[in-house]
């Protein structure tokens, strides 16, 4: 019965959400996010004391106050937009995106190869798919469920609507391999925290973070490309910028191979997130693992 509300509920505020316009949705969409942080004392806690790790010595206590808040206020307007999934097609994908580097990806897929795209949470990245879906490209995430029935069903219904794929549960692996096999796009964020046996420990934001190694080992196995892709807002639009990929030396010794494979995506994905900062989930535990005998 609570799924069900809850189901229902997800139905009229998504409704009301395409309803309205943009501009207004988006303002909306601030207020919720601004509102979370004066509410969500533990996360706001979280946020700022990820920010005072990661950029103390180069922004002051006031700027990474000033961070915290617009990193909520996007994440406020990320969970507007996601009600919007079902409306979204080309002509409006056009209209709120521009994509850059686009022919990396183009070259890439009308080669007949699958991609290994390394991706960020940063703006909204469930929409950075889905407007590059929008656009032809076979794109598939892999998504953990949601505890809540009804979210899950409403999250993954919204990305599939637009064309994005998602896999996940224990059949996940094949999966990916058939999708990159008939030469799709798999994206792989590595921007949380993991625990060992899922992840290796390499610098980010000069500290040790706990972090997942599967695109490393799927690269080594597959020899595919690793193509980096971002998005990041630009007021009411969205700019998708997609890099050329990420050449990787292969070494021999395997567990080499895949420190140094994920210490270079680590690196890619620190660069984007300090030119975007206040768009990042700083509210997300990303140190939480430590190292054996560390503590945070």
């Amino acid at each position: 019965m609570a799924d069900f509300t809850v189901g229902v509920i997800l139905s009229i505020v998504g409704f009301t959400f395409r309803a309205l316009p943009r501009s207004l949705s988006l303002a909306i969409g601030r207020g919720i996010g601004n509102t979370g942080y004066l509410l969500a004392g533990r996360r706001r806690r979280i946020a700022l004391d990820n920010l005072e790790l990661a950029l103390s010595g180069e922004k002051s206590e006031g700027e990474l106050k000033k961070i915290a808040r617009m990193s909520f206020s996007n994440l406020g307007m990320a969970l507007v937009e996601y009600f919007t999934f079902p409306s979204l097609d080309l002509a409006e994908a056009e209209k709120i995106s521009e994509v850059q580097g686009e022919e990396h990806l183009r070259d890439a897929v009308e080669k007949g190869q699958g991609v290994l795209a390394l991706t960020v949470h940063l703006d909204n990245v469930d929409l950075a798919g889905a407007l590059l879906a929008l656009r032809g490209f076979p794109v598939a995430i892999i998504a953990k469920a949601v505890r809540n029935s009804a979210v899950d069903r409403a999250l993954i219904k919204g990305r599939e609507t637009t064309g994005v794929q998602v896999f996940g549960g224990g059949g996940s692996m094949k999966q990916i391999l058939r999708h990159l096999k008939g030469a799709g796009i798999v994206g792989f964020v590595l921007d949380q925290n993991t625990v060992p046996g899922d992840g290796i420990f390499v610098p980010f934001f000069g500290r040790d973070a706990c972090t997942l190694d599967s695109l490393a080992v799927l690269s080594r196995r597959t020899g595919l490309p690793v193509i980096p892709i971002h998005m990041f807002r630009e007021g009411t639009r969205h700019r998708i910028v997609v890099d050329p990929p990420v050449s990787s030396e292969v070494i021999e010794d395997r567990d080499a191979d895949v420190l140094a494979r994920t210490t270079q995506y680590a690196a890619w994905t620190e660069r984007v997130i300090r030119q975007h900062p206040e768009q990042w989930m700083w509210l997300h535990n990303r140190w939480k693992t430590r190292p054996p005998g560390e503590s945070l």
